[in-house]
């Protein structure tokens, strides 16, 4: 397997040659800040053993000389914004960058190279392939939104997120964890101090990793929007966030009722349809004006609107084109809230609703509707077909399991950036490849990968079941469950540590499923005694709150039962 199928998002253009390029004690020229920091990681691990890497911009020592890595920006490329171009030969490797987030990116690429198993030959300890690569991102936004009811995620699971981020070319975090007091429920009040020194560090991280970090706020739970002392108290808080470094905002209406709730309001703004669009509109255009404009702020504010999703107009949607600021990014759902499909003609009928260019929520894969279930499946069902389309781009809304969520953001993070080329079932093999962890619990992530949430679960094992209850030889039923049964229960790494229910889950459920299927193959006068142990193995598995092919297995050991003439209980 070639090192470039390792690499997400996968380059746009690539040329590669059959020899290597030795790494191994590389010399690494001085460059920009965030780039030259990355490879430096590679000056340490890659070092021949017995021998520390050279500092950066120290020669190697290594017999024929070191090859030299150098990292640059020049706007004058003829890239697109975020483009790099990565040229590896024989004695030198070269990053060029048309800005200092693409030269990141380049490093990020070359990182990737030396990865993979087995990436260095037979002659090079640490080496990539000769390889040409012209890159860029075809969406401006790529990113996601810690959205979720639930539990937040730790501090800790945020600031790998934003490694992995980085490491994956998404370039937004949005702050947002609805169960965060601070953001919804006490959106007036300062965070304290624990608590901001934590978001400082995320500021920190994210910049570090050209992540825009955008702070969310969600006022719309109790805000009286006409009262100048409300708009004064959401700049302060905005003031408070500034101060540790954040310079992206957005303002969230979403939950929230869609009329006007306290009497100066609906003196303010009115009391026919759509009149609270007047409202968030005019505490948007206030934020914009009175706290990012005065303090010279790069990015436009981000806002969601209370009519969220779907794609017609509305009387909401038609106040709000009017007043909001024009340059004010709107963030969309989709067709509904969580849904399978979002088309191109979609896309642009929610930008023409709006009157503003938007930007995808996407709820996936997020689970707060439904805590028992994961979702490990790749992106699925949004268009690739996106030249004209009026999208900023796709923020999408991970689950609760921080670790395990990678695995669909991995998928998301491909699409991204070169939506013309994704294909769902290369990018998940490469998601499930590069994380560790997740090739050994393989049959647990394809019993979780159906989308949307109401598809089928296993549209295969479905299919098997049927055959095996027609009298169908059940041998590829059979090896299915079996390497589901079979799952190791003692995966190290953080993400087998977040499925581990859904691992116990499913070697139940796998149980269940095999003794039905002795159950089928048994003599008559064997079936009593096997329908009694086929119903507590039923049982058992349906004990698991975690859910893993629910609607699958359980109705085949039912049918199986039925077959058997059981109707007791176990």
């Amino acid at each position: 397997m070639h090192a470039l199928d390792w690499i997400v998002p996968h380059p746009k253009t690539v040329t590669a040659g059959r020899s290597h390029v030795d790494l191994s004690g590389c010399r690494i020229q001085p460059g920009p800040a965030t780039a030259t920091a990355a490879l430096r990681t590679l000056g340490s691990t890659n070092a021949p053993e017995g021998r520390d890497a050279p500092p950066a911009g120290q020669p190697g020592g290594q017999p024929g000389g070191p090859v030299e890595v150098e990292v640059r920006v020049d706007a004058g490329a003829g890239l697109p914004p975020e483009g790099y171009t990565l040229s590896a030969a024989r004695d030198r490797v070269l990053i060029v960058g048309a800005d200092p987030a693409g030269a990141f990116y380049g490093a990020q690429t070359l990182l990737a190279l030396t990865a993979p198993p087995g990436a260095a030959c037979s002659e090079h300890r640490v080496c990539v392939p000769e390889v040409e690569i012209r890159d860029w991102p075809d969406l401006p936004l790529r990113g996601t939104i810690e959205g979720f009811y639930g539990t937040p995620w730790t501090h800790a699971a945020r600031m790998e997120h934003l490694r992995f981020s980085g490491r994956h070319k998404l370039n937004a975090y949005v702050y947002a964890p609805k169960d965060d007091p601070f953001h919804r429920e006490r959106w007036r009040e300062p965070y304290p101090d624990e608590e901001l020194a934590r978001l400082a560090e995320l500021v920190a991280e994210a910049a570090a990793r050209h992540v825009r970090f955008v702070f969310a706020l969600s006022p719309g739970l109790s805000m009286v929007y006409s009262d100048a002392g409300e708009r004064a108290a959401l700049r302060a808080k905005a003031e408070q966030v500034w101060e540790v470094g954040v310079r992206e905002f957005a303002l969230l209406f979403d939950d929230i009722p869609p009329e006007l709730r306290h009497e100066p309001d609906r003196e303010e703004f009115g009391t026919r349809e759509g009149a609270s669009a007047s409202a968030h509109a005019a505490v948007c255009r206030d934020f914009a004006a009175g706290f990012l404009a005065t303090r010279g702020a790069d990015r436009p504010l981000t806002m969601v609107p209370t009519d969220y999703a779907g794609t017609g107009a509305t009387a909401y949607r038609d106040r709000l084109a009017a007043e909001l600021p024009p340059d004010v990014l709107v963030w969309w759902t989709g067709s509904d809230i969580v849904v399978g499909e979002i088309s191109a003609r979609d896309m642009t009928a929610a930008a023409v609703s709006y009157g503003h260019r938007v930007a995808l929520w996407d709820n996936f894969p997020v689970n707060d509707f439904d805590f028992d279930r994961v979702f490990l499946g790749p992106l699925v069902g949004r268009s690739t077909e996106l030249d004209g389309v009026p999208l900023e781009g796709v923020t999408a809304n991970p689950m609760v399991e921080a670790a395990a969520s990678r695995i669909a953001l991995t998928t998301v993070a491909d699409y991204a950036w070169h939506p013309a080329a994704y294909d769902p079932a290369c990018s998940h093999e490469r998601a499930v490849r590069l994380l560790p962890g997740v090739s050994e619990l393989l049959p647990l992530v394809e019993a979780c990968s159906s989308w949307p949430p109401s598809a089928d679960q296993s549209p295969v094992l479905t299919s098997l079941c049927a055959k095996a209850l027609k009298g169908e030889p059940p041998v590829r039923l059979r090896d299915e469950l079996t390497r589901l049964a079979e799952l190791p229960p003692d995966v190290p790494g953080p993400i087998a540590a977040e499925l581990a229910r859904w691992v116990a889950a499913a070697k139940d459920m796998a149980v269940a499923g095999l003794t039905a299927l002795d159950l089928l193959a048994a003599a008559p006068d064997a079936r009593p005694a096997q329908a009694a142990a086929v119903a507590r193995a039923l049982a058992r598995a349906e004990e698991h709150k975690a859910n893993v092919l629910r609607r699958v297995i359980p109705p085949f050991v039912r049918a199986a039962l039925e077959q058997a003439g059981h109707s007791g209980t176990p």
